[in-house]
């Protein structure tokens, strides 16, 4: 019954007042929604086409209680212990040979690859959400090792949005999407649609290319999601990369204190504060294709999340994280007890 209703409040299209703007308008000339294809490429399970479920759907069961556990985060340096040196790294693309991805005397061989196959240097879980991000990586790669091809292990080009709106037909998702659809339910203050389908759109763009680390899939992520050069050398947290803000990532990443930027003090100004900017309905970001019932994100707001400029934190994270200052763009008018300058903008 959501869905329907999501559907119907959808196919209203971008209605501002007394007066209807028409998708076509909003376009840019030859932009037009991309039809989902079907079969391998489908974002959803068809009565035609499963695709190859996770090899232990650990999310089914444990995720709110993975994610309500505290996990004791590395103390002094954010280097790995042993036990996950090896098998938490981002591994090589295949054909460059086992040695970018051991985690001593790899770095020569890693300068080596092109920019776009550079892989991020996580370090071991610091709280429940690496553990999960870190868990499904490893199972991905898993898969693919194991001869699962490469476009059923990082599914289709785009996630399911049909899962965000009606969480019970999740399972029946491509893995990538239904991870991450069960992640953002665990973050309720992450309530409202664009804020949802942004931050669900990034996250599998950035997971979906640290499986297969290709120049297309990189070229995928808005440019501000590429690694900083501290992503790429210095140990860190894997919630990090997710972090939509690159001078943020940076500084956090670059920051030898691990506990100055616990998760779990980091996630609740974050999620609470979040905004998009988006200036017409919630509805809007979504369309259902004409004649059928395929949602789509809304190109016009798929160009409006590529724009960091965008994307924008309250007063209330400046107030928790004061070191953070510049490194974010500010709403001043969201929250209050901190005043502001200025906005700042930081795409790279």
């Amino acid at each position: 019954m959501q869905l329907l209703q999501q559907k119907q409040s959808i196919r209203h299209g971008l209605d501002l007042g007394t007066e209807r703007l028409e998708l076509s308008f909003l376009l840019r000339q030859g932009q037009y929604p991309n039809r989902i294809r079907g079969g391998i490429h489908g974002a959803q399970d068809t009565p035609n086409y499963q695709h190859v479920p996770m090899k232990h759907d650990w999310t089914a069961g444990t995720m709110n209680h993975a994610l309500s556990q505290p996990v004791a985060p590395h103390k002094g340096s954010m280097s790995p212990p042993a036990a996950h040196a090896s098998d938490l790294r981002t591994p090589a693309p295949a054909g460059v040979g086992a040695g970018a991805s051991e985690p001593a005397g790899a770095n020569a061989d890693v300068e080596n690859l092109p920019q776009y196959a550079r892989p991020l240097k996580n370090c071991g879980p610091t709280c429940p959400l690496d553990t999960l991000l870190l868990g499904f990586l490893d199972e991905r790669r898993q898969r693919s090792a194991e001869g699962l091809q490469m476009h059923e292990v990082i599914g289709p080009p785009y996630p399911s949005v049909s899962s965000l709106l009606n969480p019970a037909i999740g399972p029946y998702s491509h893995p990538l999407s239904k991870f991450f659809t069960d992640i953002l339910a665990t973050f309720p203050d992450i309530s409202m649609l664009p804020e949802r389908v942004a931050v669900l759109y990034i996250m599998f763009l950035v997971t979906r290319w640290q499986i297969s680390p290709t120049r297309e899939n990189y070229n995928r992520m808005p440019e501000w999601m590429h690694p900083t050069p501290s992503q790429l050398m210095q140990p860190h947290a894997a919630w990090i990369d997710y972090v939509p803000f690159p001078v943020m990532r940076d500084r956090i990443t670059r920051n030898r204190n691990p506990q100055e930027y616990l998760f779990e003090n980091f996630f609740v100004p974050f999620t609470t504060t979040l905004r998009l900017s988006w200036p017409y309905e919630e509805s809007d970001t979504l369309l259902v294709l004409p004649d059928s019932d395929e949602v789509v994100i809304n190109p016009v707001f798929e160009r409006h999340l590529r724009n960091l400029d965008n994307w924008k934190l309250g007063n209330r994270f400046l107030r928790t994280f004061p070191t953070l200052v510049d490194s974010f763009n500010l709403d001043p008018t969201f929250g209050t007890g901190v005043a502001s300058s200025s906005t700042s903008s930081v795409s790279r």
